[in-house]
């Protein structure tokens, strides 16, 4: 009788035990505390722990697809667990580039398909973005969101929720995302057009159409640091709102107030240029760039005396009198017919070399250790705005440059031109670009480079590296400016910098303060 009062109370015991698993599975832990509930349901979860076949190689992947590890890659919990078992990544089609989605492979899975549990395919207009995390929307699991474009120049935090067998086609925004992807939000704020540069060529504003000239390559192999695009000197970018490459339907140089970018000089080519957007040489150009080839030594510089001149008084040759080298009283005595003295024939007689207007001595590459900034307005054929900042980039260094107006009026504006965050020239009063309508935008080449000329001053294209190249309908400021020279820094990394670079651009605690506690975690989960 003992015996089946027992059996019955057993019985009773095991039928609450499963009604609560099944009404509330992480209620009872069975004693197994290090263990998690897994599965594609909650309600026939198991205790299990990661699933052991799945690698954190990026080059490991489910036969069939492709991982991408410039979009997120790691583990977190989207089977409201409260474990982060499960691992998930962007994959793509090996046989279709078109067909993308982001799966994670469910802890206690071992053994089974890794991509079930998943989102849309881009095939089916499923969006994808860089800037993509997971983040708990206070469901107790984690969603997946990216950075999207909402409406022109507006983005926001978009997330598709996880639910018990795939992620939810219903998108929602995203209320409180982490901290590093509220700077990133900052940076979209008036962007209109924005060029990393890091592992790809795509304008993450999603306004221009890039064109490479000159075999110009970048290489898209994830990497957790960039040595951004580099120009060897015949190379360069030509970019455009529309697929003909012009400006003016979207990107609006009248409205443009600031741009910035990390710029690395491997050589001071001859009046290169970090961008020139114009109709031409002389003509609607907006340029930012270098003079001549860099600053020479005294004795070099003592002889553009008369060539310095000459840019502002000496007319353009056949017309009026001409720049020449100078001659001393003494020589011109011997050597022409003022010698009256003499009833001899003097020797044959010598004159002053005509110098172009314009012509810079040319200087070897290696004589220049930095070199000033341009920075130029044209209206029409009329140039307005001329800046020359004294020696701005150094040679072989990162350099971030920042040109912003201080306010975002129509007509003129204060101008500031920021080095690595902090100001090196400021005007009060500075014409903006008068067109919105350009037809040649380059970036590393200049309009005058593609002039017939015969002078020997002509502009040669940018040789170096180009990092984070972005231009904002409204003014940057200034913790705008020192946030993008922090996030620069770390992705540029400290091995790319060297030790005075290091000490100028990067503080002791500049990796902290940028990564934080998640993504800490999650490099150490893909070490």
């Amino acid at each position: 009788m003992q015996s089946l009062l027992a059996l019955w109370i057993a019985i009773i015991l095991l039928l609450i035990i499963a009604i609560i698993e099944l009404w509330n599975p992480k209620l009872i832990n069975e004693g197994f505390a290090n263990l998690v509930s897994v599965g594609e349901s909650a309600v026939w979860a198991r205790w299990m722990p990661r699933r052991g076949d799945v690698s954190l190689d990026p080059t490991e992947e489910q036969d069939g697809y492709i991982r991408d590890i410039r979009y997120f890659a790691g583990y977190t919990d989207v089977q409201r667990l409260g474990k982060d078992h499960d691992f998930c990544r962007m994959v793509q089609s090996s046989t279709d580039k078109k067909d993308m989605f982001f799966a994670c492979a469910l802890g206690g899975t071992d053994g089974l398909t890794t991509v079930k549990y998943r989102t849309p395919s881009t095939k089916d207009g499923f969006e994808i973005s860089r800037d993509d995390y997971m983040n708990d929307l206070g469901e107790g699991r984690a969603a997946y969101c990216r950075i999207l474009k909402t409406d022109t120049d507006h983005f926001e935090a978009i997330c598709n929720p996880a639910g018990d067998s795939s992620f939810k086609t219903d998108t929602v925004i995203d209320p409180n995302p982490p901290p590093h992807i509220k700077t990133m939000l900052q940076f979209y704020e008036g962007i209109v057009f924005w060029l990393r540069m890091k592992d790809d060529l795509l304008d993450y504003a999603k306004n221009l159409t890039v064109a490479k000239g000159g075999g110009i390559y970048i290489d898209e192999v994830p990497r957790p640091t960039t040595q951004g695009l580099e120009f060897n000197g015949d190379q360069f970018l030509r970019i455009g709102d529309t697929p003909n490459l012009e400006f003016g339907d979207v990107v609006q140089l009248r409205y443009v107030r600031a741009v910035s970018f990390w710029v690395y000089f491997d050589e001071f080519t001859n009046n290169a240029k970090i961008y020139d957007f114009g109709n031409g040489p002389g003509m609607d150009n907006v340029v930012v760039g270098i003079v001549g080839r860099g600053n020479m030594g005294t004795q070099q510089k003592a002889m553009q005396s008369c060539q310095d001149e000459s840019q502002k008084t000496i007319p353009d040759a056949p017309s009026g009198a001409q720049c020449v080298h100078e001659q001393s009283p003494q020589t011109v005595m011997l050597t022409s017919s003022a010698n009256v003295d003499l009833y001899v024939c003097p020797s044959p007689e010598l004159f002053g070399e005509i110098v172009p207007p314009l012509t810079t001595p040319a200087a070897k590459p290696t004589d220049a250790t930095t070199a000033d900034l341009l920075y130029e307005i044209w209206d029409n054929k009329q140039r307005i705005l001329h800046l020359q900042v004294k020696n701005v980039f150094p040679l072989k260094k990162w350099t971030h440059i920042a040109i912003t107006t201080t306010s975002n009026t129509s007509f003129t504006s204060g101008l500031a031109i920021y080095k690595n965050g902090k100001v090196i020239h400021s005007e009060q009063n500075a014409p903006l670009p008068q067109t919105n309508y350009t037809k040649r935008n380059y970036i590393g080449k200049s309009n005058w480079s593609s002039a017939t000329s015969n002078d020997v001053n002509a502009d040669e294209l940018f040789k170096g590296k180009l990092f984070d190249f972005r231009g904002y309908r409204t003014m940057m400021t200034e913790k705008k400016i020192k946030d993008t020279v922090a996030w620069g820094k770390e992705l540029l990394g400290k091995e790319l910098l060297g030790k005075d670079d290091s000490k100028e651009l990067l503080g002791k605690d500049d990796s902290k303060e940028l990564l934080g506690k998640d993504d800490l975690k999650e490099s150490e989960d893909l070490s």
